[in-house]
């Protein structure tokens, strides 16, 4: 197109201030926000299924007789203070077949999980044998307290604690 003096006439329909064009940022904005949220999903930390898992775990090393296996998925203050308590390594203590988690070793693979809690950081599985209580580790959670009894208007008795 010419303009009036002879010169030829560009269209300036989505041309920037300098009359170049204008970046596309629609594209842009929105994956901005897309990783936003995967950032935001990340920082939730791991849920429910994840504690059950870990319990799940631990009662089938237990059952396995795996006692490294079972005191590595166990706060060390805790597998610590169970060692200290017995005498004993914590892999011997919880793989004794009367140990302080055999209810959860006699369950092992057939291991019921009734409910799991979760608040925040701390997590609480309830079994068909068991209470046992978690916090979040890392990127995962690691068993505080197992071999736990209710007890009224009292906090649980539990066998495995820090």
């Amino acid at each position: 197109m010419r303009s009036a003096r002879g010169g030829e006439v560009r269209s300036t329909a989505g041309a920037g201030p300098d009359g170049g064009r204008r970046a596309r940022t629609g594209v842009a904005t929105g994956a901005l926000v897309g990783l936003a949220a995967l950032g935001l999903a990340a920082c939730a930390g791991p849920g429910s299924a994840d504690a059950r898992d870990v319990v799940e775990d631990l009662a089938g090393a237990l059952a396995a007789g795996d006692g490294d296996a079972a005191c590595a998925l166990i706060l060390p203050d805790a597998a610590d203070a169970l060692a200290t308590d017995e005498g004993e390594p914590c892999a011997d203590v919880v793989s004794a077949p009367d140990g302080p988690l055999a209810a959860l070793a006699a369950a092992g693979d057939d291991l019921v999980v009734e409910d799991v809690h979760v608040a925040g950081r701390q997590a609480q599985v309830l079994t068909t044998t068991d209470t046992v209580f978690l916090a979040v580790s890392g990127d995962g959670w690691i068993v505080t307290a197992a071999g736990c009894t209710p007890r009224e208007d009292r906090p649980y008795d539990c066998e495995v604690e820090a």
